[in-house]
């Protein structure tokens, strides 16, 4: 199966999870769903949806963690603080959902963080999807999949910069992107 091909299944398949687990029904009364990152963009290439959502104290966190892991396919919940500089006091969920056959389960990834940070998060993410052509849409997806770790997923935190080298950047060269990653601290190999 070829990327294009790919992403184009997993984007379909994600919108069946979502709607399967509930998962937007269950948020809603929290405030608004922000989906962001490569569902958002439409340049999936492994089963994995980000999602943001405003401020919540943990205790409502943990009844959004429970009522998902009443979903059958919803094996795993996740919680953790965010010791990431760029997502500080945001909270997060991480739920595993046993659905499709990608070689590894679904990962949703919810942030709880402040209002004003989700929307300076989506400026980037809205610029990059106003530049977004078919061509480096397939670009994108491509070298995505060339970069997929044993683990079946792209390195951690590459999906903003592979995103930023194609559209911001100009680069297409495999080479130069790989780079371009490394020097902005992205560790290839890790899942």
């Amino acid at each position: 199966m070829n990327a294009i091909s790919r992403s184009r299944l997993l984007r379909q398949e994600a919108d069946l999870v979502l709607q399967q687990i509930s998962l937007y029904d269950i948020l809603r009364s929290y405030g608004r769903v922000v989906a962001t990152g490569s569902y958002y963009l439409d340049v999936m290439i492994y089963p994995d949806i980000d999602l943001y959502i405003p401020l919540v104290p943990i205790a409502d966190l943990f009844q959004i963690a429970g009522r998902l892991a009443l979903a059958e396919t919803v094996h795993e919940i996740v919680f953790q603080k965010s010791g990431l500089p760029a997502l500080p006091g945001g909270l997060y969920l991480k739920a595993r959902v046993e659905v499709g056959d990608w070689g590894r389960p679904w990962k949703i990834d919810i942030w709880s963080l402040d209002e004003a940070l989700i929307a300076d998060k989506m400026a980037d993410m809205q610029r990059f999807r106003a530049m977004m052509t078919p061509e480096l849409k397939r670009q994108i997806v491509n070298y995505k999949l060339s970069i997929l770790t044993a683990e079946q997923r792209t390195p951690r935190f590459s999906g903003f910069f592979v995103c930023k080298a194609f559209l911001d950047e100009g680069l297409s060269d495999h080479d130069q992107v790989t780079q371009y990653l490394i020097d902005h601290g992205i560790d290839m190999d890790s899942a």
